[in-house]
């Protein structure tokens, strides 16, 4: 673990919450927010609620500083673990050169909404691709899943957790000191689906070591208090 500051930014209520996502980078197309209006009822509500906003504005203007300072050497395969129905696919894809992101959660509902949502880059030769599969069972530092009936084996170059306190550590541990890992926790333990929450940054920097910090932060809100960390499990050589 190298000596970086820990970044604390405290939201002491919902209009903070607000203004922070308002000047954030959370970005999608205009289409996306028209397909989410003209659907609703379709998506969960919660996948769109202030605390989900302010997170994913929070990883994706965090993200930008680091991938100008180290991660502009490749196009990167990335995988997000979780994914839920993948709010964070349009903005990575139109901010990033990326060569695909595979969604991936145990939910088989979750997935067909991700490609729902996210169907112009499904058909765009897979640029996204939802995928059903348990990360217990999954090694991150080589995945082999099927997707539409096609078997796929693949190292993703980047890996994304932003729910964490949803499974146990299995995908940290099976991750290879090359991978970027993104990672989201929280303290919310009394959320339904919560089996593994950080009470501190403390306790999730000891439960998800990396050798190589490149950002790590706090995000207070009224509700809950959001970790995160960005970097390698081991020291990597900067491209800059």
């Amino acid at each position: 673990m190298n000596g970086l500051k820990i970044d604390t930014t405290k939201l002491s209520s919902w209009d903070d919450v607000t203004k922070f996502i308002d000047n954030g980078s959370w970005y999608p197309a205009p289409s996306w927010f028209e397909h989410v209006i003209q659907h609703q009822g379709t998506y969960p509500r919660d996948a769109f609620s202030k605390g989900q906003l302010a997170s994913k504005s929070w990883l994706l203007r965090k993200l930008d500083k680091v991938y100008l300072n180290h991660l502009t050497d490749i196009d990167p395969t990335i995988a997000i673990l979780g994914c839920w129905i993948g709010t964070l696919v349009d903005p990575l894809l139109r901010t990033y050169m990326i060569e695909r992101i595979y969604g991936i959660d145990v939910d088989p509902v979750a997935i067909e909404l991700s490609e729902k949502l996210n169907h112009q880059y499904v058909h765009d030769a897979w640029k996204y691709k939802g995928v059903v599969a348990d990360m217990s069972v999954l090694s991150t530092d080589q995945m082999e899943f099927t997707t539409s009936g096609e078997l796929i084996n693949v190292k993703p170059d980047w890996v994304i957790n932003t729910s964490c306190e949803h499974m146990d550590c299995s995908w940290f541990e099976t991750a290879d000191s090359s991978q970027l890992i993104i990672m989201q926790t929280n303290n919310s333990s009394e959320f339904e689906g919560h089996i593994n929450t950080c009470e501190s940054i403390e306790e999730m920097k000891e439960k998800y070591p990396l050798d190589n910090v490149l950002y790590i932060g706090e995000l207070t809100t009224p509700a809950y208090t959001r970790f995160m960390q960005i970097g390698f499990k081991q020291r990597r050589l900067s491209t800059k």
